[in-house]
């Protein structure tokens, strides 16, 4: 009996240390950069009618990875982090694709085109890209 509660606090130990080091390795990995990737280019339009059509086959194309898309400014906001958040025209009136910067953009007009740099994390009526960069 001795015999199997040395295994099993051994097993448990082994697995508090696994998990140890596997939060540090998680806590100390370095931040993604987006402007040293390799970026998918589209339009907002095409971006947003992927994911409306076919979220399935659209998440399995962009999903966190870095996406260059280009499109007209429909508003400019800031979020509860004080970020910048830029909202591309689409196919549809009321949604489109939501652009969060990493950094404060220099000035952007609505009603301009940008080309935007970002890595897509979903869509939720909105398609969403953070960390991103201005291209142009």
């Amino acid at each position: 009996m001795k015999h199997w509660k040395k295994i099993l606090i051994a097993i448990i130990l082994l697995s508090i240390l696994t998990g140890i080091g596997y939060a540090y390795y998680i806590w100390n990995k370095p931040a993604r950069n987006v402007a040293n990737e390799r970026a998918i280019k589209i339009t907002a339009t095409a971006l947003y009618d992927s994911f409306a059509h076919d979220e399935q086959a659209a998440n399995a194309s962009f999903l966190n990875k870095a996406i260059e898309v280009t499109g007209i400014v429909n508003n400019i906001k800031k979020n509860q982090a004080g970020e910048t958040v830029v909202y591309l025209q689409s196919s549809d009136i009321v949604f489109g694709v939501n652009c969060t910067f990493k950094q404060p953009p220099k000035a952007i007009n609505k009603g301009s085109t940008i080309t935007f740099k970002g890595i897509c994390t979903g869509y939720l009526s909105d398609v969403i890209l953070n960390e991103g960069i201005l291209i142009k």
